[in-house]
């Protein structure tokens, strides 16, 4: 009977952890004890084990009260069974005081070691809970509540090694204790071993196949090590044998997210804040949920349309963007220059063959200049005849794979245009003085000047414009014929669209040699 006192309500926590064979047995033993103890004692005793607590403290008092005309262990049972009443309710000192009695009635006694350890432990005071348990170990090996008391505290001052031995010698006394599997699998995660945690996770999960938070632990689990099918799983399982289960719920709602199932995860999150609107987890993760819904939304809005006539930036300068037709530039500007420096730098003084090709050349863009101009071509050779060159060069440059014809892009023709304007009034000033040439601008009449001044800019604007347009088009021709027909079918039109470069510099630079001679007068405005 006194065993029966001294194990208590902490005998009976530990009866619902067991399997159901040794609770049935167990169930047995206490009632044929308790039944004896009916017939032999007063209705004290009875009392003092009643699952009221306000009962069992008058009980256990009325017994202590009667002092040396109760057996001790009457006393030590009655101590212990108050201590455990004063626990529950929350009153630790008046519990520690009862188990500091039980103790002086038996120094020695597992139970009130045990016992006080768990207030210690309530007490937060987990130092002297782990030498109180260990005290109960040293009379009783297999205390089995008393290992798990000590493993607790372990676990509370995070030395999870120890904490792990604990919940191993439990379960080699009783292998089928899920309270100990559960225990050491949070030891094993806090430590770092997921892999171990998920075992023993398993083993509880199989001998309580029905509890929702064992399944809802094991599907974090799964959760932490990345596998979403099974932590979907796990927690929809605990969902549905806890249909009340929030934390299980926003859980299931962070895997769903996680797989890209956002309308999964918001019902999940509103049948949450359903239960409780107040459930902070699930008003975070929703306020998350919300602005990755809104962030998606702002990523999916049409990206914005680059227009043909923008260039790929290929890398900086400083703040300048180098495009590719700015570096194509420079290699037709490289190209050009090293060779004219290759052919003119060791011409004969008797004329060869190439010596003759470079007159045919030169001679031929004087002529042409000649003509418009009808005065001595040579000032004006090197401006325009570099600027034939180039441009012959710059539209052909598109047949070149990868390359980008500098012309087919608006920043060139600008450039050449906006080259060609201020060599023409430079020309103008130079030939013909700046007062007499900018006298010019109000021929025939002063009512001319403001028509006059426009139709510099637009003459300019109209060269750039030509020189690109011509070049964009047969470009964007010959990409769509690519598109549409394969490799080799366009290469006629690319034959044309050479043809039609070289045509185009010669256009351009015979306007430029007009727009000179109008310039310097020898060549009438209109």
């Amino acid at each position: 009977m006194a065993l029966t006192w001294a194990a208590g309500p902490s005998l009976l926590r530990y009866v619902v952890n067991l399997r159901p064979g040794i609770f049935s047995a167990l169930a047995v033993a206490v009632l044929l004890m308790s039944a004896a103890a009916s017939f032999s004692q007063s209705g004290q005793i009875g009392e003092c084990f009643s699952s009221k607590l306000e009962r069992r403290i008058e009980g256990c008092s009325k017994i202590i009260v009667k002092g040396r005309r109760e057996s001790k262990s009457n006393r030590i049972a009655a101590y212990l069974n108050r201590g455990e009443a004063y626990r529950a309710r929350g009153d630790l000192d008046r519990a520690i005081a009862d188990v500091e009695h039980a103790l002086q009635l038996d120094p020695r006694s597992a139970a009130a070691y045990a016992t006080r350890a768990a207030v210690l432990y309530d007490k937060q005071g987990y130092d002297r809970a782990i030498a109180d348990y260990t005290r109960a170990l040293a009379s009783q090996p297999h205390f089995v509540l008393a290992l798990l008391g000590r493993a607790e505290a372990f676990q509370a001052r995070k030395e999870w090694d120890a904490a792990i031995a604990d919940y191993g010698r439990v379960l080699e006394i009783d292998p089928d204790l899920v309270k100990a599997y559960v225990g050491r699998g949070d030891a094993y995660l806090a430590n770092g071993d997921v892999d171990r945690a998920l075992t023993d996770i398993t083993e509880a999960i199989r001998r309580d196949p029905k509890s929702a938070e064992l399944h809802w632990k094991r599907g974090t689990l799964f959760r932490s090590k990345g596998d979403l099918d099974n932590a979907l799983r796990d927690l929809s399982e605990a969902i549905q044998l806890n249909p009340e289960f929030l934390q299980a719920r926003v859980d299931r709602a962070d895997v769903y997210r996680a797989q890209g199932n956002l309308p999964l995860a918001r019902q999940d999150l509103e049948a949450a804040l359903r239960l409780d609107p107040h459930f902070r987890p699930a008003v975070e993760a929703s306020d998350r949920l919300s602005k990755l819904v809104e962030g998606q939304k702002t990523t999916r809005a049409p990206a914005r349309k680059h227009s043909p006539l923008e260039s790929a930036v290929i890398f900086q300068i400083g703040p300048v963007p180098i495009t590719r037709p700015v570096v194509t530039t420079w290699a037709i500007m490289l190209a050009l220059a090293i060779g004219s420096w290759l052919v003119t730098r060791s011409l004969p003084s008797v004329p060869d063959r190439r010596a003759a090709v470079l007159e045919l050349i030169v001679m031929g863009v004087m002529q042409q200049i000649e003509d418009v101009l009808q005065k001595d071509p040579r000032p004006y050779l090197s401006l325009l005849g570099t600027l034939f060159i180039f441009l012959v060069a710059a539209n052909l440059s598109s047949l070149v794979p990868g390359a980008e014809a500098p012309t087919s892009k608006l920043e060139t023709p600008a450039a050449l245009a906006l080259i060609v304007f201020f060599s023409v009034h430079y020309f103008g000033i130079r030939s013909r003085g700046f007062l007499k040439y900018l006298s010019s601008f109000a021929e025939p009449k002063l009512i001319m000047l403001p028509l006059n001044i426009v139709s510099e800019v637009t003459r300019t604007f109209s060269l750039m414009v030509r020189l690109f347009g011509n070049v964009m088009s047969g470009e964007f021709m010959i990409g769509l014929v690519v598109a549409l027909a394969g490799l080799f079918v366009p290469v006629p039109l690319m034959l044309l669209e050479g043809l039609l470069g070289i045509i185009q510099a010669y256009i351009f630079t015979v306007l430029a040699t007009v727009f000179i001679g109008a310039a310097i007068g020898s060549v009438e405005k209109g």
